[in-house]
């Protein structure tokens, strides 16, 4: 692992809010996160140095849309080896079977705020007032925002 990227005297954080899971407007079928709007980022800080927060806005479980699974039988995402070594590491699967609610953390202590992607995102991030002020209070000074565009 790299270096702790250290410019205030602590290593820097960032936020990586999931989807709770939800159903498509559209199919009616459950949706979730994708894996590798998730696990990619999260190897890219991890390695810069930077603490990661998986978070959620309800908390608890989080789910991935079947898809983004590089085990999933359609062989969608098979090619996807960092998010399959994310989802077979037991710390790393941890981190998406028992999310922190976004009530639950101070946002003033991260210097930046990552919206991971997916289908569930797309309905329930744009109506939950929590992800909307979560996104709203600056957080630590000089802090990103990045999102899927």
């Amino acid at each position: 692992m790299s270096a702790t990227v250290d410019t205030r005297g602590r290593p820097m954080r960032v936020l990586m809010v999931v989807s709770n899971p939800g159903i498509s407007d559209r199919t009616g079928w459950p949706v979730g996160f994708w894996w590798a709007e998730l696990t990619h980022p999260y190897w890219e800080f991890v390695e810069a140095g930077y603490e990661v927060v998986v978070a959620s806005p309800d908390g608890g479980a989080v789910q991935a849309d079947s898809w983004s699974d590089p085990a999933d039988p359609s062989g969608y995402s098979a090619h996807d080896l960092i998010s399959r070594g994310f989802i077979s590491s037991p710390p790393h699967a941890a981190l998406v079977e028992g999310t922190p609610a976004l009530a639950s953390l101070d946002l003033d202590t991260f210097d930046a705020f990552f919206l991971v992607g997916g289908q569930a995102p797309m309905y329930t991030f744009r109506h939950d007032q929590r992800v909307k002020e979560a996104r709203r209070q600056p957080p630590g000074p000089g802090a990103e925002e990045i999102r899927h565009p």
